[in-house]
């Protein structure tokens, strides 16, 4: 490559990336080709020149406790010649990399971790979500995935697509077990202790989408504080909530007394 195209695009992609908590590119062996890994501790993006099909192509992947890459999720395909490519082909690889990487509106980085005043924790839907790995473990990839997808989770459509249904499973099939104790345990103290986010997402994200099976053996085994809230939570299951309307402000007109 006389333009040196895979500098030009790695070193692009390593200025985006920097800002978001990745490492340095670092060579990893693949026989297609070229390829560079830029990672953050859990993460990773490849950049990788495929020599035989000539082509560029973005990958992702999540790290293994190791920190060797995982199978690799293809994100982007570009080709290149060699021989007869352009330093503006180069750039336009590089620019349709970089929309990729920033993702939908991207303002978070991928890797971040809120902290309050003096450093303490801040229970947020995220730290309640790293928590709920200790009792579902296939969560990390999933949400590690979330992250290198979009920049940030999605927490409430997290919740639905890959927290509710184990919840579902453990409630029915094993509602006195050891993890049902911690599920729920954890459940209280983020709705003691965590923001309205996440309070907000334990009773109506999470336990307002079981189904009433579910929720009833729920409901007997979480604390007092939260069986009070979701007993009436529930009954907004299913409902639209009209946002309240402003009440229009009387107007006062002064009278102006003709004083003689």
């Amino acid at each position: 490559m006389d333009i040196k195209a895979f500098e030009l695009i790695q070193n692009g992609l390593y200025e985006e990336l920097e800002k978001q908590g990745f490492g340095e590119p670092q060579p990893v062996e693949d026989p297609a080709g070229r390829l560079v890994m830029f990672a953050t501790e859990d993460v990773a993006y490849g950049l990788l020149y495929d020599s035989k099909q000539q082509r560029f192509e973005l990958r992702s992947t999540t790290l293994k406790e190791d920190g060797e890459p995982g199978n690799w999720r293809s994100l982007s395909l570009w080709l290149f010649d060699e021989k007869e490519g352009t330093r503006s082909d180069a750039e336009s690889i590089l620019n349709d990399f970089l929309e990729v990487v920033r993702g939908p509106k991207r303002v978070a980085v991928v890797q971040q971790k809120r902290r309050g005043k003096d450093g303490e924790r801040v229970v947020d839907p995220l730290f309640f979500l790293n928590r709920l790995v200790n009792i579902f473990p296939e969560l990390k990839d999933e949400l590690n995935e979330e992250k290198i997808m979009y920049g940030q989770v999605r927490y409430i459509t997290f919740i639905k697509a890959h927290v509710v249904a184990r919840c579902q499973d453990l409630a029915t099939r094993y509602p006195d077990s050891d993890p049902m104790k911690k599920l729920c345990a954890l459940l209280d103290d983020m709705y003691k202790n965590g923001d309205l986010d996440t309070r907000s997402i334990v009773t109506m994200g999470l336990l307002n989408n079981l189904d009433d099976g579910a929720f009833k053996v729920f409901q007997e085994r979480v604390g007092d504080d939260l069986r009070k809230d979701i007993k009436f939570t529930r009954k907004l299951k299913g409902k639209k909530i009209k946002p309240e309307r402003k009440k229009k402000k009387k107007k006062v007109v002064a009278k102006l007394t003709d004083r003689r």
